[in-house]
């Protein structure tokens, strides 16, 4: 069975000495405001926030360099929808394009130095010490843990369907081979599930997951640490009503 590895970096990074609850706390906050800016300066004020906290967070860039170019191929068709049909005209409409693309990248770059700090359990109960639901907490870990068993079986399936001679074509027999393989990867899904929940009563499950990961109160650096993230996330919302109230 595979087991699910966190990608992490260096753990002498100011990120990674960071308590988990106030690391969400405030990357929460600067994700809120990244998704509020509508200006281009402040969507390439956020941009270049992200870039810094992904520096000072010093994760390897080849990752996050490698979801950048995804995110860029997934909202480059607004370059070419909004010119023709925003109602400002066409410049307005690269502009607006432009900021998109900038909002999604910042955000996306914010999120490795969110999670990618700490181990991914460890950063989940901190959600669960900051009072959300226990069961949601429950539902992301497995959920976490077994996309990746999932993701595992279809690459089995694949190289099985390979090893047979199976090569996909545009015609009904592929159509009727992938139903089949969807619908097993279902039902071994489904027998998975059930497995899992009979071990988890077996070995006591009561409700929530434990850690070895000792919570200790927040120190003057943790408090400093969110305090600066507190800020620049209202930094950027000044700046994008200044230049909105600019503009208008």
């Amino acid at each position: 069975m595979q087991v699910l590895k966190d990608k992490v970096g260096p753990s002498d990074s100011i990120f990674h000495r960071m308590d988990p609850r106030a690391k969400l706390v405030g990357f929460t906050l600067v994700l809120a405001a990244m998704a509020s800016v509508r200006t281009l300066p402040a969507a390439m004020a956020a941009f270049g926030l992200a870039g810094c906290t992904l520096l000072g967070a010093r994760i390897p860039l080849i990752i996050p360099a490698r979801r950048a170019v995804m995110v860029v191929l997934f909202l480059s068709p607004f370059f070419l929808i909004l010119p023709w049909t925003h109602p400002g005209g066409p410049f307005m409409g690269v502009h607006q394009a432009a900021v998109i693309c900038l909002k999604g990248l910042a955000m996306v770059l914010t999120i490795f130095p969110m999670f990618a700090t700490a181990p991914f359990h460890v950063s989940i109960k901190a959600l669960e010490r900051l009072k959300l639901s226990p069961r949601f907490v429950t539902l992301t870990l497995l959920t976490y843990r077994y996309l990746a068993l999932y993701a595992a079986e279809l690459e089995t399936v694949r190289v099985a369907l390979r090893a047979r001679g199976f090569r996909p074509r545009r015609d009904r027999r592929t159509l009727r081979t992938l139903g089949y393989v969807i619908g097993s990867l279902l039902v071994r899904s489904f027998d998975q599930t059930e497995r899992l929940y009979q071990s988890m009563r077996n070995r006591g499950y009561a409700g929530h997951f434990g850690t070895l990961y000792m919570f200790r109160p927040l120190s003057r650096h943790d408090w400093s640490k969110a305090f600066f993230l507190t800020v620049a996330s209202l930094l950027l919302l000044v700046l994008d009503r200044w230049v909105v109230g600019r503009s208008g």
